[in-house]
């Protein structure tokens, strides 16, 4: 049987939680990803697991992709303008996509909100061919 990304985060939680012996539980946890042959799954569940903590902590993981690396300031912004829309804290996984030429797009869950300069030219294209 094949486990998912988000089956193996959950389970090693689940296990961490219950326990103390966590050295043991994380041993065990790579014996069984070597055994089912996924440890190539380590980066994927390490992440779920992250997310699925942070969930468990009340924390939203808000994903910012910009053109260009954003300053302190910009982010604090970001943070501030955020914090209206998504109540509880936040913690920020800034990427960098030099094709957006410009502005931002911010995954929040299943929730996006597309303000780069490339999304921008692509709707205004669209609404002059119409």
């Amino acid at each position: 049987m094949k486990f998912t990304a988000k089956q193996y985060a959950q389970a090693l939680l689940e296990a961490i939680e219950a326990t103390k012996e966590h050295d043991q539980i994380l041993d065990n946890f790579v014996k069984v990803l070597a055994e089912n042959n996924d440890l190539r799954m380590f980066e994927e569940i390490a992440e779920e697991f992250h997310k699925q903590d942070l969930n468990r902590k009340g924390i939203k993981q808000v994903e910012v992709t910009s053109a260009a690396p954003i300053n302190k300031e910009n982010e604090h912004e970001i943070i501030k303008e955020l914090n209206k829309i998504v109540k509880g804290d936040l913690e920020i996984k800034k990427k960098v996509d030099e094709n957006l030429i410009g502005g931002v797009i911010i995954q929040v869950e299943d929730q996006m909100i597309d303000a780069s300069i490339k999304s921008n030219l692509e709707q205004l294209k669209k609404d002059l061919i119409q």
